[in-house]
């Protein structure tokens, strides 16, 4: 396949961006080629001229997400042999900020991955690719690592990145409404809610 003009990548960056907020509102059955060009004012024609279905758009968004989120975290994870206790320890720590940051900068990538989950647990069974596995992957070894250097509970590796991304994507897609639910501001909220994961980890993963 041809590599895109600057133009076309521009026009397609432009797709994806509108796509990716529909998709988080609607999920995948709820939104069509033609809600994606209408917000865009283009020809729906325009749109397939990117993306000839419906299933290579809503693949190409999350691709997108999952590239952005290992690009965040595949420096931290990338062990080596002469890493200490006390190094794992802090990569640790630093690995759940960048992931916390970048979650909280871009709700709706969790809003969409949420929905994903939800809505979608057949098409994902007859998924050719699934995007996000490749980061799971990455994280669940780092933690393999730590455990083997003694700086982690003996702990499932997957299950606590399935724990990390699930409360932290929770949290950053509900939070408007759990502002209404305590009565309490979303920057308090959003405090205690970061003190109490670090705390989490701490108790859940760090070796004594």
């Amino acid at each position: 396949m041809a590599r895109p003009t600057p133009k076309g990548q521009r026009a397609r960056e432009q797709i994806l961006d509108a796509a990716q907020s529909l998709f988080a509102d609607g999920g995948f059955h709820g939104t069509s080629v033609r809600d994606v060009a209408g917000t865009l004012g283009i020809p729906t024609a325009s749109l397939l001229h990117h993306f000839p279905r419906k299933e290579k758009l809503y693949g190409a968004v999350l691709e997108r997400i999952a590239d952005a989120l290992g690009e965040a975290l595949t420096k931290v994870v990338v062990a080596d042999e002469t890493m200490t206790v006390e190094d794992y320890r802090e990569r640790l720590v630093t690995l759940t900020r960048r992931f916390w940051r970048w979650a909280n900068k871009n709700p709706v990538h969790s809003r969409l991955l949420l929905r994903e989950l939800l809505d979608n647990p057949a098409r994902i069974g007859e998924a050719r690719r699934l995007h996000l596995a490749p980061v799971v992957a990455r994280f669940a070894e780092f933690i393999r690592g730590g455990q083997q250097a003694g700086a982690f509970r003996a702990i499932d590796p997957v299950m606590f990145t399935i724990h990390l991304a699930g409360s932290t994507s929770y949290f950053v897609a509900v939070v408007p409404t759990l502002t209404r639910v305590t009565g309490r501001s979303e920057a308090a909220l959003t405090r205690d809610y970061r003190k109490d994961l670090a705390a989490m980890i701490e108790r859940l993963v760090l070796a004594e």
